[in-house]
């Protein structure tokens, strides 16, 4: 319980700390949101190794409706004024909850929720600071710039994941760190309004669960 408080304290912190800062314009909402979103990611990846999966499930409800009431209220400002319209700061615990049920595997969680942080946080900033070129797909827009950073990323978390595993899972097979890249950022590209904060973390939890059999609902 006391590494759960802890946890949510922490969060907290840096969402005051970064609604400070948008506030004195020293950072712009779109920035401020995704640094919330990497920051917070990458915390909650490494959750498994000090808690149980009931209490990240938990916690993820909690952080759902802390969301929904600020979405509410406007308490964040940081993570909701934003051009462009979204829903992903509240699809973005539900992702979390999901992964947590679905498998029992701590790396799994891990690489899948930083799929969420890193690999989507980063795609996003560097698609609107810096990209060029877009594509459609129907009536949704990416920025070729922003698919590439988030498949470099996905694909450095996949390798990374291989390398340390290799030895400790021999059975483990390398087509599958190779082929999630190529998935993950396809349901990247495609997901609209958010959902790619659900459906990226799933597809990664069953492409590298399912082969090793280490999905498993946690209830």
């Amino acid at each position: 319980m006391l590494a759960a408080i802890l946890s949510i304290g922490a969060i907290g912190a840096l969402l005051v700390t970064a609604e400070y800062l948008w506030r004195k314009k020293l950072l712009d909402a779109e920035i401020a949101r995704k640094l919330i979103h990497i920051g917070v990611g990458t915390f909650i990846a490494f959750w498994p190794l000090f808690m149980s999966w009931t209490m990240i499930q938990l916690l993820a409800g909690v952080l759902f409706l802390g969301v929904l009431v600020s979405y509410q209220f406007g308490v964040f400002g940081a993570i909701h004024k934003v051009k462009r319209k979204t829903g992903g700061e509240l699809w973005f615990p539900v992702g979390i909850g999901l992964a947590a049920l679905l498998t029992d595997q701590p790396w799994v969680f891990a690489v899948a929720v930083m799929h969420l942080s890193l690999a989507d946080g980063l795609a996003a900033v560097v698609g609107s600071k810096w990209a060029r070129k877009h594509y459609q797909i129907g009536q949704h827009t990416r920025s070729l710039l922003g698919s590439f950073a988030f498949f470099v990323v996905s694909a450095g978390l996949c390798a990374g994941a291989f390398l340390i595993l290799s030895r400790e899972l021999p059975g483990i097979s390398l087509a599958v760190f190779a082929i999630t890249p190529f998935l993950a950022t396809a349901v990247e590209s495609i997901s609209r309004h958010g959902l790619d904060n659900v459906f990226v973390p799933l597809v990664v939890v069953f492409a590298l669960g399912l082969p090793t059999g280490t999905i498993l609902i946690n209830l």
